[in-house]
């Protein structure tokens, strides 16, 4: 749920006047400028820390516990309030700032007391602090702090041997819970690995702070013979460490957040193509944890695989280590084998794993987007060799077919011809030596029609030769520049030849050229054709159906096909292929 957005102004506005109502209590005591500004600042930085958490990581429970010792930290400045009764709230329930320090400390860096000891140590320092309260309230005769006091009206017994009994378990109970504190915080740090010192090093910092802040506020309090001139500068450096912890607090939760945003940053910087074994290992380098290891998740074998595409069983029941399953629309993904401190901050594991789901996504997104890719250009291969198939046939069935029939009539009509006798009429003789050329002139059309299906020559004499033929039959004149050491067949050879084809027609019809070159070279495993004239330009490799059919034909067997044809500058067909499908 998002945040109040008028929530921290308010939360400032309240604040800012409770430090100055506050500090104006100290101004009625007299006290120094020192002494204003070291006791008013930690509060207000207090708060400020708990803002600025709250606006970054509004679910961590740090924030509230922040701003709470914020309010809780003036509470026993209203000391010298002219009421009597907030004279007693104020001695009876200062330094409550000390629990809500405390458990932010413990609770660091997820906002969730993680350990069973950590939230035995908040009960611990919640009872000795309602103990103190109740106590203050009920068996102290008359609260005073520095020299100033009132009557207590709600005062049951009038023996201070219970009062000061409870004041001194409290002390020595709360250094006791407060040095406790540190053991624990102290403790998480020795355990934990490289990863998780660098999560646990902001709250030693500042539980070290808050442990120092507490054992130097007692000693002075429970010292009689420490003079005022000596405990005031000694409060004063007290009071700027419990700012320390704040401070430590919110920089540690910060530089957490830019951990997060550097695993985020890391991944849009290895690109979508990064394979698992290598995102998992800046992964683990940008944590700290070399023990960091993704497993993808295998439909084909139905389990977590390793970089080498093995079935790999996930590990459990590994002392300090951690598993973290990546899962997308109920099905998994990856899975992510890991240092057990990274889960103190499911912040930086839910970016972690946000990250790795984008990249895996991507990945298999790629994989599958091949995978069609490869399955059309097959497709679209098989496509056009059956359609070379059928051109073939059709130019057989042509060939020894309606051909062979046409030519068998054409000499039947020329041996009828010489063997007309002396008083045949001439118009017969005229009749049937035009039906002899009308049938000759068929036969060239149905040859040409037959060589534009699928030339005969290109099965039987190879690419050079078939371009030769084409060359000869052209009305304009063309040089050729033939070298074609490794000779292509099949679809490549068919590619080739009709882009040829297909570029001399267009220079015939369209282009009023004067001079055409043709060049085909094959060289380091790809054939190089260009059909080059000097003509008008302008041309449009997708103006019409004959050149698109050609770049559809040369893509199909891997190759490309460019134009180059600007006004007035002639036109260039370039076509690329390799000399051999892969």
């Amino acid at each position: 749920m998002k945040p109040a957005p008028r929530l921290p102004w308010l939360l400032v506005a309240v604040g800012i006047t409770w430090a100055w109502l506050a500090t104006r209590q100290q101004q009625r005591a007299g006290r120094p400028l020192t002494f204003l500004v070291s006791d008013v600042v930690p509060g207000l930085v207090m708060i400020a820390a708990g803002l600025l958490i709250r606006s970054r990581r509004p679910q961590n429970r740090c924030w509230w516990l922040l701003v709470a010792a914020s309010f809780a930290w003036y509470v026993g400045d209203f000391e010298h309030s002219t009421n009597d009764d907030v004279v007693l709230g104020a001695f009876a329930f200062g330094g409550w700032y000390g629990l809500f320090l405390g458990w932010a400390v413990l609770a660091f860096p997820s906002g969730r007391l993680q350990h069973h000891r950590d939230k035995v140590l908040v009960a611990a320092l919640f009872a000795l602090l309602a103990a103190r309260s109740v106590s203050r309230v009920f068996l102290h005769v008359r609260p005073d702090f520095a020299g100033y006091g009132v009557e207590n009206r709600f005062l049951p017994i009038s023996d201070d041997r219970w009062w000061r009994m409870v004041e001194d378990v409290f002390a020595w109970g709360y250094a006791a819970t407060m040095l406790g504190l540190l053991v624990s915080v102290a403790d998480r740090w020795l355990r934990s690995s490289r990863p998780g010192r660098r999560m646990v090093s902001p709250a030693l910092s500042a539980a070290t702070a808050l442990a120092a802040a507490v054992a130097y506020e007692y000693a002075i309090g429970w010292n009689a013979d420490v003079p005022v001139a000596t405990g005031l500068p000694i409060y004063y450096v007290v009071w700027w460490a419990y700012a320390a912890v704040a401070l430590a607090l919110v920089i540690g939760l910060l530089r957490l957040r830019g951990t997060r945003s550097a695993v985020v940053d890391l991944v849009a910087e290895l690109g979508h193509d990064a394979p698992p074994a290598r995102l998992g290992d800046a992964l683990g380098r940008a944590l700290g944890d070399a023990s960091l290891t993704l497993l993808p998740w295998s439909a084909a074998a139905e389990s977590y695989v390793d970089d080498r595409a093995r079935p790999v069983q996930l590990p459990v029941d590994q002392p300090n280590r951690a598993i973290t399953r990546i899962e997308r629309r109920g099905g998994p993904v990856a899975a992510l084998v890991h240092d057990i401190a990274l889960l103190e901050d499911p912040g930086l594991v839910n970016a972690i794993v946000a990250a790795v789901r984008l990249t895996v996504d991507n990945e298999q997104l790629q994989a599958e987007i091949e995978t069609q890719l490869a399955e059309v250009a097959a497709s679209r291969s098989r496509i056009v060799a059956a359609g070379d198939a059928e051109r073939r046939r059709i130019e057989r069935d042509l060939h020894d077919g309606a051909q062979q029939r046409l030519v068998t009539i054409a000499l039947a009509l020329r041996l009828a011809e010489t063997r007309l006798d002396g008083d045949a009429s001439p118009r017969v003789r005229a009749v049937l030596s035009q039906a002899v050329q009308d049938l000759g002139d068929a036969i060239d059309e149905l040859r040409n029609l037959a060589r534009g299906i699928h030339p005969a020559i290109l099965s039987e004499s190879g690419l050079g030769a078939a371009i030769e033929s084409l060359v000869s039959r052209s009305p304009l004149p063309v040089r050729l520049d033939i070298d074609l050491a490794d000779e292509p067949s099949g679809a490549i050879a068919a590619a080739a030849y009709f882009a040829v084809s297909e570029a001399l027609t267009n220079v015939v019809k369209h282009a009023n050229a004067q001079d055409v070159t043709v060049r085909a070279v094959a060289s380091d495993g790809m054939i190089r054709v260009e059909v080059i004239d000097d003509g008008d330009g302008g041309a449009n490799a997708y103006g019409g159906s004959g050149l698109r059919g050609v770049a559809d034909r040369v893509a199909s067997v891997g190759g490309t096909l460019r134009l180059h044809s600007p006004a007035a500058g002639g036109t260039r067909v370039e076509v690329e292929l390799p000399c051999a499908l892969s």
